[in-house]
This record gives C-alpha cells, structure tokens and sequence, in this order.
C-alpha cells in the first residue's frame, strides 16, 4: 500500500468574483505532520474546508488513500477518515463532557437507549490522551474553561479514530502544559500512521513539531520546505513577500513621569492587592499562564471587573473608576482579548467600528453628521493603514489583522492617556503583527503609557520595557529591561502556578 494519503491537484475556489485558491497541489504521507502557515486571507482555511468536505473546489482534484474523492459534506469527509477540528468551539456547554465526545453516536444499544456507561468509560480514555485525565468525564462542559475546551475538541475528533487530521490554531488557548501534552499526542498518533496537518501563526510550534511546513500567499502554494533545513526569517519572508521586523526599540526613547499609578488593587475573591506603575512613554508587560490573573487585572482597572479595594491616580490626580465609561473619560482605553466576541461590532461597518468610541464628541443636538463620522474613521484609518475597498464595507470582510487595527483606531479616537492591551495580536498574522508592534511602538514614543498582557513570550521580549509576571492572581515578579529573559520569565511565572489565584489552594475536578 503506497504511504501517500492525501493528493490535491491544482485545487481552485472562487467566490462569485473573489478567486480565493490558484491551483493549489499538496501531498500529506501517512504518519507526516504538515504545518500550513500563512498570513490571514491567504486561503488556508478554505483549501482545508476543501479537504473536510465543507467546501467544493471549483476546480482541480483531490484524492484520499489512492481513491479519488468527491466529498459533499463533512459526514462524507469523516466518513473517509477525515476529521478538521476548527478553532471555533462547537462544544455544547449544557451537556457532559462525555456527552459531547461522543455527540451523534452514544453507543446506543438495540432499543435505542445510551449507553451511558460506555461513553463514560470511552471518554475517560480518551480525556487521558489529551491530558485531562484528572476530569469527570460526567462533568458539564460549560464549567470548563477555554483551553479544557479545546482539547475536548480534540478528543472529539480522535475518537473517531481519522487517519487525517486537521487542527486550526490548536493551541491558541492552551497552557504551555497543555500545548506541551498536545505536541505529544500528535507524536504518538504520527507514529501510528495517522497525518496531520497543522494550521497555526506560531512559527516555532511549526518549526518545532512538523516534518515540512507549507506556505500560502495570496491563495497560492509559495514554498514546501522541510522543517530542518528552514527557519523563521525565511518562512516570513515567504509568508509575506519581505521581511517583517520584532525587534525592541524601547531603547530608544526613555520613559517619562509616572503617568499610571495602581496601590491595592483587588477585586473579589480572585485577585491579591496588585500595586503598579507605568511611566509615559513606557511599554509594562505582563506576562502569566492560563488564569495567571493577567486579565483580571486589566479587567478591573477598566470598570469591567468590581473591584473591592484600591486606588488608581492617572498624571498625579486620583481617579475614581467603577464602570467602563468612568475609565475612558479619566484617559484609560482597553482592547480586550477575543476580537470576534468583545471586540468589534460583527453586523456594523469598519467606519462605525472605529467611530463607536467618539460618537458622543461628534453629535450635534442629538445627532451624529455622517460626514464628521466618516471623516473622524478615515483619517484613523488612513493612519492605521487599514487595507479595505471602502470605510463602509462591512468589518467582518476584513481580515482578522485589518479588524484588529480599526480596534486600535477606536481606542485612538477615545484620546487616551493609557492604552491597556490584552492579547492585542491574537489570531492575526506575522505581518500585521509586525505592523502592530509598530503601532504599539510609535504610540509609546508619542507619551502614551502602555500595558500590554500577551501569553507570547516572544510578543513581550519584542514590545516590553518592563515585564510583570502574574502567577496565582499575584504579582510574582517585576523584571526590567536588562533583567529580562525567557527563563526568568517563565520560572517567575511558574512560581505560583500551583495555587487557585488569590486563594493558596490547588483547584480540582472530583472524579
């Protein structure tokens, strides 16, 4: 039997108009691990789509274990041994984790009843490969958190047994652990024939974990390279067309007055008192596991947490915050993490999206002059280098790097004093992420103070002046410039780990 399992064949897909793929061609062998990488909008999810069976190409071939094949839905693609697991959760939070394992087919007997046992017992298993063996699997899966979820996901999919593959973004919430026991797993399957292909912005996890890595351009298969002869620059310059830079430049400027000053910050029953300062002009990191208390924190400072005790003073004067509009009229402004769900207005124009902030400074009796509006969100887009047709398109037509920069523009209009950022280039690609970190850069050199709370530590050594490290919903360390590196990062981060934040105590799931 020929190793080869997967045979694309000048794959095509247009969209009306939109040409998306130009004849892509791609071979996954049994037991290959493939890392599919790409800026967003270069077609990856849509060649993989393609490959699942949620879309027909419009033209070129696709062959699976020497047959060709012709798939008119996922229930075709799985039924061939193809499972894609989305980045997206379709996880039914009301159910057992048991439950949506096996959702479709609970092992139901004769009559028609679960057979609740054996998925029971079935899911245990499988939570153990994914690394939470330490779970019920009788457990409601709502109570789990973001990253548990995840890899329920995965275990959804392994089930099935698939001999192909596909993860989106696997780890993009995930524990270093979690990812760690994750890279595992797709080992132990690789060696047993199965192929993976892997779609991920990470490029060390690629480098790291796949045999060959592929880049998409513009819908176009730009190079296949062997993960071992390969290495970043070159990949971006193959991502992008250039190169794309991720260097600190804080050196540059110095940091000004204390511009932010926090004493006794806490809230309720999670956060220990945080005391921090943050100069203008200067870039805080802050840096910690899943649950660490890094958005909490932010979260609270914002009025979008309550907080039980603490002070804030903004260039010397107190302030008093207790909801979110308290903080943008002292001069405070939040991205948060989650782009799709807290972050832009899905079914509103990228005008409006940037506008919403400012809305209340251009009305005129009552009423907002289109005019002005349009007119206030150009120029910041302008600024931004947002790349659209129209200030009117919808925001969802843009790519998730584009969407995260009118973000920037909203918060920008609000004229703020300190920018706090929480995860500011999840989920975008390696060039806008360049194009952010200079943003992020040129707002600090213009006096701004910046907190940025970024799971990358790679995003913190690139944009940090000062790294604060979370760990149990506390301050473990304060590192500066010169005292900064990934291994007194990350052993201050894995410091208090251990304990449930604020709290001393271990958190567990009863079996």
């Amino acid at each position: 039997m020929s190793d080869l399992l997967l045979e694309l064949r000048a794959i095509e897909k247009s969209f009306g108009s939109v040409h998306v793929l130009h004849g892509v061609d791609l071979d996954v062998r049994r037991g290959e691990v493939i890392g599919l990488i790409g800026e967003n909008g270069a077609g990856k999810s849509t060649l993989m789509n393609i490959v699942a069976g949620t879309l027909a190409p419009s033209a070129g071939t696709m062959a699976f274990e020497g047959r060709p094949a012709q798939l008119r839905s996922v229930r075709d693609g799985r039924a061939i041994g193809i499972s894609f697991v989305h980045q997206e959760l379709s996880t039914v939070g009301a159910l057992s984790i048991a439950e949506n394992i096996f959702l479709g087919d609970y092992r139901a007997g004769p009559g028609g009843f679960v057979n609740y046992k054996a998925i029971r017992t079935e899911a245990a298993q499988v939570l153990e490969r994914v690394g939470l063996g330490h779970i019920d699997p009788r457990t409601e899966l709502g109570r789990l958190r973001t990253g548990e979820q995840q890899l329920i996901e995965i275990a959804k999919a392994i089930v099935e047994k698939p001999r192909l593959l596909i993860l989106d973004e696997p780890t993009s919430s995930l524990t270093p652990f979690e990812a760690e026991r994750l890279f595992a797993l797709m080992k132990e399957l690789s060696d047993q024939g199965t192929g993976l292909i892997l779609i991920t912005h990470r490029l060390e996890e690629a480098l790291a974990n796949c045999s060959r890595i592929v880049v998409l351009r513009d819908g176009r298969l730009i190079s296949d390279r062997a993960s071992a002869t390969t290495g970043r620059e070159q990949l971006i310059h193959d991502m992008v067309g250039k190169e794309a830079t991720f260097t600190y430049r804080g050196g540059e400027r110095g940091p000004g007055e204390v511009r932010l000053k926090v004493e006794g910050l806490k809230d309720k029953g999670f956060l220990a008192p945080i005391d921090l300062e943050v100069r203008a002009g200067e870039v805080v990191g802050l840096f910690g596991l899943v649950g660490a208390g890094r958005t909490e924190f932010l979260e609270t400072l914002y009025g979008a947490r309550p907080r039980t005790a603490g002070s804030v003073t903004l260039d010397g004067a107190p302030v008093a915050i207790s909801e979110v509009t308290d903080a943008v009229k002292a001069g405070l402004f939040m991205l948060p993490e989650g782009r799709k769900s807290r972050g832009i207005l899905p079914t509103h124009s990228v005008e409006r999206n940037i506008s919403i902030s400012h809305l209340g400074q251009l009305a005129r009796h009552g009423f907002v002059p289109g005019g002005a509006e349009r007119e206030a969100a150009a120029r910041r887009a302008e600024t931004l280098n947002i790349k659209m047709g129209s200030i009117r398109q919808p925001i969802t037509s843009l790519s998730g790097g584009n969407q995260q920069k009118a973000l920037f523009g909203r918060a920008l209009l609000a004229d703020p004093r300190i920018l706090l950022l929480d995860e500011p280039t999840h989920g975008v690609d390696v060039g806008a992420k360049s194009e952010i970190y200079d943003i992020i850069h040129g707002l600090a050199d213009q006096g701004l103070g910046i907190i940025v709370a970024s799971s990358e530590l790679p995003e913190i050594m690139a944009l940090a002046d000062r790294c604060v490290v979370f760990a149990g919903g506390r301050i473990a360390g304060i590192l500066s410039r010169d005292q900064m590196s990934d291994d007194a990062i990350l052993e201050l981060a894995f410091s208090l780990e251990a304990d449930a934040p604020g709290t001393g105590k271990a958190p567990a799931y009863a079996r």
